[in-house]
């Protein structure tokens, strides 16, 4: 660990035990009252006895005049139920003092309906009344929240107090007598505790109202409807409610208190599901979960309507079904690891035991004291911290499994492209070496249509694993991730193809000599269901210069892995000079030049060999832009079909063509042909033979000066579409060429089906035709062949006399080559056919 880390783990352990501090020493200062009441504190005597009125008849004339119905007994042995009964309670006292005694009764019950006090003398006459509970109008404040009487007590006196309790619902009422100094002692310790409570979970739920609004996640709002619950219903069972809803408010939560624990119960297991995730399930047990929320609101909506002494008693039978459902949620997924979840677990403890205990108090299992009085709203808040802590655990762990899945491809678990973009940077802003080092499974694209996606996660995984272990040995290869566990060199970009990055500065042959070293150690097999799959790889290297992108370098790195060559460890490189590379700028750039008419065609004459006379030419299309020279015509169709544009630059090319051979008809050749090229790609614009048709009325040109030469390509794309495109063009009068005859593995086949009016021969068997006898067969057969259905045929590659003289003693019609003309603009080539001469002198040299 990082001494830095190590430094901030110390502030923190040091501002935790200050907090411990100042909680200990508020704890210190909350004294427990109920230790010091006045039988406690004084010589004051107290002497108790109770009745129970089961049938809420007796008044009390009727009580004091038949003492023999008195239990005597501690009012902790009271059976307190939730039956609809009357309790007397007696409480006879005697000051054995010198000294007046100045006390206050407690009776802590705010939730009781009706409580009567009658002050008497020893021989039962009323000194005074008192009447208390939340039914009772125009008390103050303080009095429905604590409710208290006050009476003075002469020396060596004896009095009595009888309380008549007449509630329905909770009807435990402890009855504890102070000295003011204690009583208020106790209104002080209850007021910290309650004020507590009230501002943590407030400003838990302001927090969490905060994170919901920027993180959306409904979570965050079930929790803070548990906390708005577990305060109204605090509220009502100690008190405090009565500072926090209007009085109205409180005094009907106080008549339907049990809604609220349905409520409070309603969030905990809501939070439990969306918490743990259950909703993304969909499981029994989500479904269990559900069922019980549909039964507790239905519950709670009857509980508006039903007897609080008969809806109390479902409620707790509910409670105990609540906890099994939420042991079963959180056991599941504690057993699939749900590490993050270990502050909700925690936070389950003191709810269990607070939950537990105000019941039991209440029911008179427990003694009553200070401390199980409050325990209930203590576990609650200890609950909501655990569960705060547990939210942001949650949110932590969310923000780094979006992390984790940022940077690691989700099927091999490898680090991807961003972690390689991210060390890219650091290395460029530090000025270092930056070499991209690609390795590809070669064929694994292929290799994917007769294996399953898992085996070919497996199988690069098995690669990869092997690949990491020998980049370990190379200490210029950059790690990507550092973490206690391990340090990656190495990125995985999907399909097989794996990087890293080399900040040695060498010369290019010792990195290739390290790249094949490396790839030789790589596994040369891999077994799947006993078939051994034989395993090559290429390699692609990428430099770059401190003014590269990321995605220029990268896409440098899969252009030097497309160029390789084609050998067992092929390797390819791109280095950072001064080829073009074909991006969006560049495509930007090009269409463009279309529309300003910014782009040429050259012509490349072809031969009639019978006279010697040029009789057409091939239009190629050119960039004169200097800034665009080395851009070959080869990439400039490849970057205009890859980015869609091609047929704008289609249509360009057959316009512009058309409007030369307008020129050449001027100059003096009106039979003078041109050919244009089309490819796959073409076929997708609509009604191309129209298109055609109207751009030769457009210019006014005869439709047999204009040629179309098509590729396999195009072929092989789209049999229907191109049929159709060579019937409407030839109903046109436009010849169409098949080009590069017999390179393509289904030519003959074209013959047939396709109306073609002329052959191209491809130069790949002219170059060496005249010391070729296997060429000079093919290409005999191939004008025979022609000739036999009635096509015309061109040989393309001429560079010789040599070869002109054996093309036309082989009955060839047409040629086009080096021999006569490279490719020429217009104007040279205009200046190319007035002077002819050169051509007329070949039959002429032998």
């Amino acid at each position: 660990m990082e001494l830095r880390t190590l430094r901030y783990n110390a502030i923190a352990v040091a501002i935790l035990i200050f907090i411990f501090f100042i909680i200990s020493t508020l704890t210190s200062n909350l004294v427990m009252p109920t230790r010091y009441t006045i039988d406690k504190t004084a010589p004051v005597y107290l002497d108790y006895a109770y009745y129970i009125d089961e049938k809420k008849t007796l008044t009390l004339n009727d009580i004091v005049s038949q003492p023999n119905l008195l239990i005597h007994d501690s009012f902790s042995e009271i059976p307190w139920s939730f039956a609809q009964q009357n309790y007397w309670l007696f409480l006879d006292l005697e000051n054995k003092s010198l000294k007046k005694e100045n006390i206050v009764a407690h009776f802590d019950n705010p939730m009781v309906d009706h409580l009567t006090i009658y002050h008497l003398t020893k021989n039962n006459e009323i000194i005074n009344t008192f009447r208390l509970g939340d039914k009772e109008e125009l008390l103050s404040l303080f009095q429905y929240s604590v409710p208290h009487i006050r009476f003075s007590l002469d020396s060596r006196t004896s009095q009595r107090l009888i309380l008549k309790i007449d509630t329905i619902g909770i009807s435990k009422t402890p009855v504890n007598l102070y000295r003011d100094k204690e009583f208020i002692d106790l209104v002080r310790s209850q007021t910290g505790i309650w004020g507590i409570f009230v501002g943590v979970l407030l400003m838990a739920a302001l927090y969490n109202l905060v994170l919901y609004f920027g993180i959306k996640d409904r979570v965050y709002l079930i929790y803070i409807g548990y906390i708005i619950s577990a305060i109204t219903m605090m509220g009502a069972v100690l008190g405090f409610g009565f500072y926090l809803w209007p009085l109205e408010w409180q005094l009907f939560i106080h008549e339907k208190v049990i809604f609220t624990n349905y409520a409070i119960s309603f969030f905990t297991l809501s939070f439990c599901i969306m918490f743990l995730r259950y909703h993304k399930d969909k499981c029994w047990r989500y479904k269990m979960g559900i069922s019980l929320l549909y039964a507790m609101f239905i519950l709670a909506i009857s509980s508006l309507f039903i007897p609080e002494n008969i809806s109390a008693p479902i409620f707790f039978c509910v409670m105990g079904v609540l906890y099994i459902v939420c042991v079963i949620l959180i056991y599941k997924k504690l057993r699939t690891g749900f590490r993050w979840a270990k502050f909700y677990v925690l936070s389950w403890i003191p709810l269990i035991f607070g939950a537990a205990i105000q019941p039991m108090e209440l029911t008179g299992l427990l003694s009553y004291s200070f401390t199980t009085r409050h325990a209930f709203l203590v576990a609650i808040l200890c609950e909501v911290i655990l569960m705060a802590m547990a939210l942001a655990d949650r949110v932590r762990y969310q923000r780094e499994r979006a992390l984790y899945h940022a940077t690691h491809t989700q099927q091999t678990k490898l680090l991807n492209s961003s972690k390689l973009k991210h060390a890219f940077m650091a290395l460029q802003g530090q000025e270092r070496s930056t070499t991209l080092c690609l390795i590809k499974i070669r064929h694994f694209n292929s290799l994917n249509t007769i294996i399953t996606p898992s085996q070919g996660y497996a199988l690069a995984k098995h690669v990869a694993k092997q690949l990491e272990l020998e980049l370990s040995h190379e200490r210029q290869f950059v790690i990507l991730e550092t973490n206690l566990n391990t340090s990656p060199r190495l990125a995985d970009l999907n399909s097989g193809v794996f990087a890293c990055i080399s900040t040695k500065t060498q010369n290019q042959e010792t990195l290739e000599a390290l790249l094949i070293k490396i790839i030789n150690n790589l596994p040369k097999q891999y077994e799947i269901k006993g078939l051994n799959l034989q395993l090559n790889y290429s390699i692609g290297i990428s430099s770059a210069a401190q003014n590269n992108d990321f995605e220029y370098w990268l896409k440098r790195g899969y252009l030097a892995l497309k160029n390789a060559k084609n050998s067992l460890n092929q390797i390819g490189s791109s280095s950072n000079g001064s080829n073009l590379m074909m991006d969006v700028s560049l495509a930007a750039k090009l269409q463009q030049a279309i529309n300003n008419n910014q782009l040429a065609l050259y012509y490349q004459p072809q031969v009639n060999l019978f006279d010697n006379q040029v009789s057409g030419a091939e239009a190629l299309l050119r960039w004169p832009d200097p800034a665009f020279s080395s851009l070959s015509i080869e990439e400039l169709i490849t970057l205009a079909e890859h980015t869609g544009i091609i047929n704008e630059l289609t249509l360009w090319v057959i316009e512009q063509a058309c409007r030369d051979i307008v020129g050449l008809t001027k100059n003096g050749y009106p039979e003078h042909t041109i050919s244009v090229n089309l490819s796959a790609k073409n076929l997708a614009i609509n009604n191309l033979a129209e298109k055609v048709e109207n751009i030769l009325i457009k210019y006014q040109i005869p439709a047999r000066l204009l040629k179309f030469e098509l590729t396999e390509s195009a072929f092989v794309d789209s049999q229907d579409a191109l049929i159709k495109l060579v019937d409407d063009l030839g109903a046109l009068g436009i010849k169409v060429v098949l080009d590069d005859f017999g390179t393509g593995y289904a030519s003959l086949s074209y013959l047939i089906n396709y109306h073609f009016s002329e052959l191209k021969i491809d130069k790949s068997f002219v170059f060496d035709l005249p010391n070729n006898p296997t060429h000079q067969v093919i290409v005999q057969t191939a004008i025979d062949m022609a000739h036999n259905l009635g096509l015309s045929i061109t040989i393309e590659g001429v560079e010789t006399q040599e070869t002109h003289h054996l093309l036309k003693d082989m009955n060839a019609n047409y040629a086009q080559g080096y021999l006569y003309a490279k490719a020429l603009p217009y104007t040279d080539y205009l200046h190319f056919l007035k002077s002819q001469y050169s051509l007329k002198m070949l039959d002429s040299s032998f």
